[in-house]
């Protein structure tokens, strides 16, 4: 029994490590498109933005090739309230990445 109570904590805090990581990943993402953006802005005041958007999905066509997508799956973060979703889900497959916990994309079409 103390066997098994020690296996569930260690899982439990695994589980809460990545889904911290998976919080960092996306806010880094954000971040680094905000930055993105402001670049832009202050070297080009007339720009009307969306570099944010490009960086965004740029960073999610990179990353969702790593771990089981294909890269223009990155598409779906354009879907209201769903694109949410898709972000936190890929950010939290890459979170644990060395391990993989999905399916792997069959190669036939």
């Amino acid at each position: 029994m103390g066997l098994d109570q020690d296996h569930k904590s260690t899982i439990g805090k695994g589980n809460v490590m990545r889904v911290a990581k998976t919080i960092g990943i996306v806010i880094g993402m954000y971040l680094l498109a905000v930055i993105a953006e402001l670049i832009v802005v202050s070297a080009v005041p007339d720009s009307e933005g969306g570099v944010t958007l490009l960086v965004l999905l740029t960073l999610l066509g990179f990353m969702s090739t790593k771990v089981g997508y294909r890269w223009f799956d990155c598409f779906f973060a354009l879907i209201p309230f769903y694109g949410v979703f898709f972000l936190f889900r890929i950010a939290y497959r890459v979170a644990n990445l060395p391990a993989r916990d999905w399916t792997e994309r069959g190669t036939s079409a």
